[in-house]
């Protein structure tokens, strides 16, 4: 596992942002109309006993906070707009799909005490996938080199925001993790290990736009530094460090993300037993180049698909199916059906299918 020359850019990169700034007057309250646009995002995401004085004390809490709490607040309430709901709606009526979430995340990353959800989060006690790839295991000498079919998936997708208001009222910087695994829950004969955990680490570069282009609105555009890898040595290490591009456009219930990337290069070592080498020179040819992910919302149902390709004569890539559909106030049914090459790093060589059933907690809007 290897992060290349990528920490040390970072660093450079995240300790120019923290120059001293000059002290604020300190703010007690919310005036009452900000408290009353605080109260209106607010009990949106309460739980059911949660008392209007306990809203009124978080919305008060978040106004004692720094400048940059305060910033995120006074964002999040202009955004909503005077009456609450005018701006959630496009000219034809059609609520966009995205202004509430980024109105919630805009006055969630205020508060500390909270992790902005990134990708969906989701639990999948039903994973079903059939050719399994047991060559990496079985090369390097391990237990997994027998598997079962059925196992459990789950992801955990946060980020937190470091920095905002880089270029005036806009430039947010966050920094992600992502955790992907694959755990054999039900084989009790070799002790029930994880197959394959994927971590990705990424420093993000976001900016929220309001661009109208051939029909769709433009709301969200993304630079980020992403290190991938499965944390592993030796046979069955694998990893990759990419410069990614992400844009985000909704129109009426139907939304789409273009995320290109370029993968930064390693050098290949001496042979395959060199720590220092690239564990995955052709991953890139599998993987592809690029991800298009697009999301129609009908009646509390998502239906989404993700498409991954190389644009090669091979047609090596991925496509997955997704479906949510609502079961609780916190909690939503989901079911995945994926076939294509990627579906872990381990597998980045391997066709796979596979189709999972279980539930998501935070979903994509």
């Amino acid at each position: 596992m290897r992060l290349s020359h990528v920490p040390l850019c970072l660093l450079i990169f995240c300790a120019s942002l923290f120059a001293d700034e000059p002290p604020e007057p300190d703010r007690t309250e919310l005036s009452k109309e900000e408290m009353d646009q605080c109260l209106r995002i607010a009990v949106t995401v309460a739980g059911k006993d949660m008392s209007i004085e306990g809203l009124r004390d978080v919305c008060n809490t978040l106004a004692r906070g720094d400048s940059s709490e305060r910033e995120a607040i006074s964002q999040a309430l202009a955004a909503i707009g005077n009456d609450g709901t005018e701006q959630d709606k496009d000219a034809s009526g059609n609520s966009h799909l995205l202004e509430r979430r980024l109105n919630m995340e805009a006055l969630n990353r205020a508060n500390r005490f909270l992790l902005t959800p990134h990708k969906r989060n989701y639990l999948l006690p039903v994973s079903y996938q059939e050719n399994r790839n047991t060559a990496p295991y079985a090369d390097a000498g391990t237990s997994l080199a027998s598997q079962q079919s059925t196992e459990v998936e789950f992801q955990l997708s946060v980020k937190i925001l470091i920095r905002e208001g880089i270029f005036g009222d806009n430039g947010h910087l966050y920094m992600a993790y992502t955790n992907h695994s694959l755990w054999q829950a039900y084989y009790r004969d070799i002790s029930r290990p994880f197959r394959e955990t994927n971590h990705q680490p990424e420093l993000i570069l976001s900016f929220v736009n309001d661009w109208n282009i051939f029909g769709f609105r433009n709301v969200l555009n993304e630079v980020m530094i992403t290190h991938q890898s499965n944390g592993q040595s030796g046979d069955l290490s694998r990893s990759w460090d990419r410069i990614m591009v992400n844009s985000v456009f909704e129109r009426g219930s139907f939304a789409f993300a273009f995320n290109p990337w370029y993968r930064i290069p390693e050098s290949e070592g001496d042979g395959p037993d060199d720590p220092t080498g690239d564990d995955n020179p052709d991953i890139h040819k599998y993987m592809g180049n690029f991800e298009l992910s697009a999301a129609w919302h009908r009646k509390d149902n998502i239906v989404s698909l993700m498409l991954r390709n190389n644009l090669r004569s091979d047609n090596r890539g991925a496509v997955e199916l997704g479906y949510s559909f609502p079961v609780s106030s916190t909690v939503r049914g989901y079911l995945k059906v994926f076939n294509g090459y990627g579906h872990s790093l381990i597998d980045y060589d391997h066709h796979t299918n596979a189709i999972g059933l279980g539930i998501t907690f935070t979903d994509l809007f």
